[in-house]
């Protein structure tokens, strides 16, 4: 890439080159006795000018990709429902057992046997309001199933 990039410079130094040199002796023969510096950077200007004009209008347009897609979480509806279902529980005057009953379905999805005690446990007493702490044990035990499982 460097060596054809310096080689397409050295190419449009010479055709500067010859362009100053070829119109100064045009200018020259037609008898308008051109100064060499003033013609030189008349046609040093108008080439570059012409050259930024070609480079520009050869290119395609810019186009800006995002590096990574935007992140969109394929259970966001579901988060809702349970995160529904959890406050639910922990607002209300009176729980019901939709979070007892998730907690279990969820276990069971991971242990169809439910062969945790604590698991176990939970699905067999009766509704009762259950606590941060309880409901991050449950959690806790329900991750651990499926570590188990995947292993």
């Amino acid at each position: 890439m460097r060596g054809a990039l310096r080689r397409a410079w050295w190419a449009r130094a010479l055709v500067l080159v010859l362009v100053v040199a070829g119109g100064h002796a045009a200018l020259t023969l037609v008898d308008y006795d051109p100064r060499p510096l003033g013609w030189a950077l008349l046609a040093t200007t108008v080439t570059a000018l012409l050259w930024l004009v070609l480079d520009a209008t050869g290119t395609r347009a810019a186009g800006w990709d995002a590096s990574l897609p935007p992140f969109v979480r394929p259970d966001a509806s579901e988060d809702t429902a349970h995160s529904r279902v959890l406050d639910g529980h922990l607002d209300s005057r009176e729980p019901g057992p939709a979070l007892r009953d998730r907690l279990v379905a969820l276990a069971r999805s991971r242990d169809p046997d439910l062969a945790d005690p604590g698991l176990r446990e939970l699905a067999s007493q009766p509704v009762r309001r259950l606590t941060p702490d309880e409901i991050d044990r449950h959690l806790t035990r329900i991750e651990a199933l499926r570590e188990r499982r995947s292993t």
